[in-house]
């Protein structure tokens, strides 16, 4: 009957739930403290509105052309012998769509977006002027940046003193920009680019998804548009560096055949006006090897007409294409928004004042 009783015991203490009336008992007695501490973070909240720029989120969708090249040449022979189809094997491009979020990262591809034409409004002037301006003279930062800003400022002017300056670290803008050697003022806007640009690929449909965010809401739907413009640029001049090549290399026998073509034909004709009214063989001998030649010439100039036209349509071929489903448009709600961090402030700090209430009790 004892071992029953201990039973209830341990039950009733297991259903036991925690008693929550004291602490509404003493958040009814301290309503009023604590919507002050509310009220206080909700105007902190909105001071920190205030002194934070709105920025401003886009987002454009790509769909890439996926190019894959069936395996064959010298490879087909050998690879019958081991019983291997290379008719079914597919070799895919290098520049696969996984690699277009690293393309977008590089310091390059940013560099090459310093000269975008950007307009916008400034004080009720409308400002024409490129993206590296933009960065540099006309956004703004929070008024804590500068008060964070002031250490680094302080041990600059230091070493300034002790450290001869370096006038190419501190020379401004990006009229004489070096890939391989940027200044401290290009290295600061590549970074700024690398946390206003981001982009991802969904792994099963290779999906682009582009997210570009700005404090002028015209300038972060050109600038998306602008990316997806100099990405489609930099995979077209990959996949065709080959065929552009070739493109070049018939040109130059275009031309060359073309005039051993129209110098064959003139000797031949010159030589047939000058030799008409001679009809020994010697003569005729002479004239049927200056025709046979200028039709040789003719030959090889059409065969090289061709081959330039078949390597410039395979430039067109091997361009890929990719396809905007979503471009960049003109946001019209920034972040963050002065409503949210007033009501979230006030959570935070009625919740801060229960919680020092409750410890102190």
């Amino acid at each position: 009957m004892k071992e029953f009783d201990d039973f209830d015991d341990v039950e009733e203490v297991g259903n036991s739930a925690p008693d929550i009336k004291p602490y509404l008992r003493l958040a009814r007695e301290k309503w009023k403290k604590i919507l002050l501490w509310g009220f206080c973070g909700s105007l902190f909240g909105i001071m920190i509105g205030f002194s934070t720029p709105k920025t401003y989120t886009t987002k454009a969708v790509v769909a890439p052309e996926i190019t894959t090249r069936t395996g064959a040449g010298g490879l087909s022979s050998l690879a019958s012998l081991a019983g291997i189809n290379m008719n079914t094997m597919t070799l895919t491009d290098a520049m696969h769509p996984d690699l277009y979020p690293e393309i977008i990262k590089s310091t390059n591809f940013k560099t090459g977006l310093f000269d975008m034409p950007v307009t916008f409004e400034h004080k009720d002037t409308l400002v024409h002027t490129d993206l590296y301006d933009y960065m540099v003279n006309y956004c703004r930062q929070p008024w804590w940046g500068y008060v964070f800003g002031l250490p680094r400022m302080g041990i600059e002017a230091v070493k300034s003193i002790f450290v001869k300056k370096d006038e190419f670290d501190e020379a401004e803008g990006h009229a004489n920009l070096d890939s391989l050697r940027l200044t401290r003022q290009q290295e600061s806007v590549v970074k700024a680019l690398s946390k206003c640009i981001t982009a991802s690929v969904e792994k099963r449909t290779y999906v682009l998804s582009l997210k570009v965010t700005m404090q002028d809401r015209i300038i972060a739907a050109q600038l998306a548009n602008y990316v997806i413009e100099k990405l489609q640029q930099f995979v077209v001049e990959y996949r065709t560096e080959k065929a552009r090549e070739n493109v070049d290399y018939y040109k130059i026998i275009y031309e060359d055949t073309r005039e051993a073509y129209l110098e064959a034909k003139r000797d031949y004709a010159n030589y047939a006006d000058s030799h008409q009214n001679l009809s020994g063989n010697r003569y005729r001998i002479e004239q049927e090897h200056l025709q046979n030649e200028a039709n040789l010439r003719y030959q090889m100039y059409n065969q090289t007409a061709q081959n330039l036209l078949a390597a410039e349509a395979r430039v067109q071929q091997e361009s890929p294409v990719l396809v905007v489903i979503q471009p960049g448009i003109a946001p019209h709600i920034g972040s963050p928004s002065k409503v949210k961090l007033a009501i979230i402030w006030f959570l935070f700090g009625a919740l801060l004042c229960f919680g020092w209430i409750c410890w102190k009790k």
